[in-house]
């Protein structure tokens, strides 16, 4: 592996404002969100167990800073859907700690290998441990890091779950992280922004790369886009310095310029314990409330994540890749059949195992899609449901009895062109 030329400079701290256009902080607090109930279904409705809140505040002479240590200490954890044990890792310590009502949380989000766990390894004050988890221990957890800022702000570095090639994983991925985002905005507990890491050293935006940005943005929303910092990572890698700054060009000037139009911010990470501090608190300096869609549609409006933006971003990815897998499966099976006419066994044999290979991947892509779609044919029935029930109470009223009608239009529009 390269690594920066002697005669080449380090790159310098770089920030990039992408627009002045920032969300007006709004005059007067926003009310309390409605308590948010996650379940293997996503089901809407219901009331979920607070987190634990302590009243203490930081700042307070009972409640110095801590110093700095690698004693574990642990978040409150809840248990959230996963499809299967893929990638599964032991769990970490089970010791908990409160969360306060004054944290500001930052979740760490990007590709698998661009750098999270090494980025807040930099800052946190000691190991990271489940805030929420997924069913036996897999990486689909969602670990806290505590950071000290100073004596009146502590941080929560969240490290969420990669988005990879396989939609299966992608499913649990975003599973998780809706969760968790939804969890701390219905308990009322704050976002600085968010941090989205990506390796510098890639060479082109592949198109698995460019699926996950863009499921990123439907995440966020386009008022969320305001507080989020697209940080290009691993600039110690590079053969050249040139190298990284026109891929940076690249990106700044095409992938991300929705993202930078938007009010968000693009900077670099040298890889410093200095670095990953400026970047967190150029996040703390903006002090603007934040919603992110994935909030607003799960919570507030009551949606399914199959039906939230991001997950019909995330279901049409999967679309395209069962398509693929099918036609694949349908070129293999007319080589299988030629093989076997010129009795060509060995080969036969090899086509049969990535046959084999094809047919797991379709029952993962398959299982993807059930999880998003779950719930589809009884939000179907409760439709029906409710449009006979409009009826029987309109037919209640020529009788002269006094009825109330049901509507049924909202729930109507929420399920109609969602799935195809």
């Amino acid at each position: 592996m390269s690594t920066i030329n002697g005669d080449d400079p380090p790159p310098p701290p770089y920030s990039f404002v992408g627009s002045s256009r920032l969300s007006p902080v709004p005059s007067v607090c926003p009310s309390s969100p409605p308590s948010y109930h996650h379940g293997p279904s996503f089901r809407p409705g219901g009331v979920s167990q607070p987190l634990p809140i302590s009243s203490a505040r930081p700042g307070a002479p009972a409640n110095p800073v801590p110093p700095r240590q690698r004693q574990q200490t642990a978040y409150h954890r809840q248990n959230i859907h996963q499809i299967g044990p893929e990638n599964c890792v032991p769990h970490q310590s089970q010791e908990e700690f409160q969360l306060r009502q004054d944290d500001l949380v930052i979740p760490v989000m990007g590709l698998a290998g661009s750098g999270r766990s090494p980025f807040i390894s930099l800052l946190a004050d000691g190991q990271g441990v489940p805030i929420a988890r997924s069913a036996k221990g897999c990486t689909n957890d969602i670990v806290g890091y505590p950071y000290q800022v100073d004596r009146n702000t502590r941080v929560i570095l969240v490290h969420t779950p990669s988005f990879n090639k396989a939609s299966s994983g992608n499913v649990i991925a975003l599973s998780s992280i809706a969760n968790f985002l939804c969890l701390i905005y219905s308990n009322n507990i704050r976002m600085a922004g968010l941090i989205y890491l990506h390796d510098i050293t890639a060479s082109r935006m592949d198109g698995a790369a460019l699926r996950k940005l863009h499921m990123f943005k439907k995440l966020c929303g386009p008022s969320g886009l305001s507080n989020v910092i697209m940080v290009t990572t691993m600039w110690g890698k590079l053969g050249t310095y040139h190298e990284g700054a026109t891929h940076e060009k690249q990106l700044r000037d095409r992938y991300w310029r929705n993202i930078l139009n938007h009010g968000g911010m693009m900077m670099r990470h040298n890889g410093s314990r200095q670095s990953a501090e400026e970047i967190v608190k150029v996040l703390l300096r903006k002090q603007q409330p934040i919603v992110l869609d994935i909030q607003r549609e799960m919570v507030v409006n009551r949606l399914q994540l199959g039906y939230t933006a991001a997950g019909r971003a995330l279901y049409a990815e999967i679309r395209e890749e069962r398509q693929h897998h099918t036609a694949e499966l349908a070129e293999l099976r007319l080589e299988l059949d030629e093989a076997l006419r010129r009795k060509d066994f060995e080969y036969g044999q090899m086509l049969r195992e990535m046959k084999s290979q094809l047919h797991q991947k379709l029952r993962l892509v398959e299982e993807s899609r059930g999880v998003l779609r779950a719930d589809l044919q009884r939000l179907k029935g409760e439709v029906r449901h409710q449009q006979e029930a409009g009826k029987k109470q309109k037919q209640k009223k020529y009788f002269g009895r006094t009825a109330l009608g049901i509507g049924v239009g909202t729930i109507l529009g929420l399920t109609t062109g969602v799935f195809i």
